[in-house]
């Protein structure tokens, strides 16, 4: 049978902005311009792009309303290694970006910052020693929640 997934394609984020979050999304996370999509109006309202050093792209779709649902959400976690995240303090920090300090989550170390429209995106360094103390043998992680990253103000029109 060869019903398996074999990986992830893309993750798309909706966004009330492209421009602004190409910008962004290229800025602070490094992204490569992949493809852009065109609606049948003649606008791009879509772009794909290339994440360096991973095997999956990440889309934007402009569509302020959905971008509103996801305000304060974590919909993923893109993965990094354990200095990596030492790493991206410093990079987001040169660059301006709030975010959370480097925490203990359920399997691993993570680190969280919010995209323009409040998502929450999360850096994660998986550890399989952090995992066994944090869940042990039974497979329930019973720890708090790490507060999210600062997020930027919404438009209150």
């Amino acid at each position: 049978m060869n019903a398996v997934l074999t990986g992830v394609h893309h993750l798309k984020i909706w966004v009330s902005d492209l421009e602004r979050s190409r910008s962004w999304y290229e800025r602070v996370l490094g992204l490569e311009h992949h493809t852009s999509f065109q609606d049948e109006d003649g606008v791009i309202r879509g772009m794909s792009f290339t994440v360096p050093g991973a095997a999956f792209q990440i889309a934007l779709r402009e569509n302020p309303d959905l971008a509103r649902v996801l305000f304060d959400a974590d919909p993923f976690a893109l993965q990094v290694t354990r200095e990596g995240l030492d790493d991206w303090v410093a990079r987001l920090d040169g660059l301006g970006v709030p975010h959370s300090p480097v925490f203990r989550a359920s399997a691993g170390h993570a680190m969280g910052f919010a995209d323009p429209d409040g998502v929450q995106i999360r850096l994660y360094a998986p550890d399989e020693e952090v995992h066994a103390a944090q869940v042990g043998a039974g497979g329930v992680y019973q720890g708090q929640a790490p507060a999210p990253a600062p997020a930027p103000e919404r438009d209150r029109d």
